[in-house]
């Protein structure tokens, strides 16, 4: 996924580059392509909430309700900048490589490090 965002960022900083283009029409495509990133981080934060809540639980206490909350609202702001049928096959790859990298850790690992990372925020998501 990181790969194919760098190659889209590549790809349009290219096109905004190119002769003719004005520099009203390469603002926009800054515009679009930071808009693109947003949603794609917001994708990463929404799938890394449903891992919390498929494999977390096993191991620690957690708000489902909070990281429901959280990753849904991320999901619906990503559908309004990248439009549904993108967002959902966006979010569809997250989620496996989300899957993926919690498989490769173990999940206690996993849910220990997000408990870790997570500790200071704001909304509290583990419990314990």
């Amino acid at each position: 996924m990181r790969y194919r965002t760098f190659v889209i960022a590549a790809a349009l900083a290219g096109l905004s580059a190119g002769p003719g283009r004005t520099q009203d029409q390469e603002t926009l495509a800054q515009k679009a392509q930071a808009q693109e990133e947003q949603a794609l981080a917001l994708l990463r934060a929404s799938s890394a909430q449903s891992a919390i809540i498929t494999f977390c639980a096993k191991h620690f206490t957690i708000d489902g309700t909070t990281a429901l909350r959280i990753s849904q609202t991320a999901r619906d702001v990503a559908s309004k900048i990248l439009g549904e049928d993108r967002s959902t096959a966006a979010f569809k790859d997250e989620l496996a490589r989300r899957y993926a990298e919690v498989k490769d850790i173990g999940e206690q690992q996993w849910c220990a490090d997000q408990r870790d990372a997570l500790a200071q925020g704001e909304a509290q998501i583990f419990k314990n």
